[in-house]
């Protein structure tokens, strides 16, 4: 048990390999992290989309219904 005790060259070469692979390993799981993100997000936006567009089409029908029942109630 008589280790010789590192040297400050060893000390920074050793925190920067922690360094480095903790850089890495954080902008890869950022990535993942922003992606999975960005899936939700444009699930999200597109069922957002569909029920505007589903709102509007009902509204534009229920005019025209009630645009056709006022030109047959005239007729009569």
């Amino acid at each position: 048990m008589n280790e010789q005790p590192m040297t400050l060259r060893e000390t920074a070469k050793g925190m920067a390999v922690r360094a480095g692979i903790l850089g890495v390993g954080g902008i890869a799981i950022s990535g993942l992290v922003v992606s999975v993100a960005m899936k939700a997000a444009s699930g999200l936006l597109r069922a957002f989309v569909g029920l505007f567009l589903l709102l509007v089409t009902g509204g534009l029908m229920t005019y025209e219904a009630r645009k056709m029942q006022r030109k047959l109630a005239e007729s009569l």
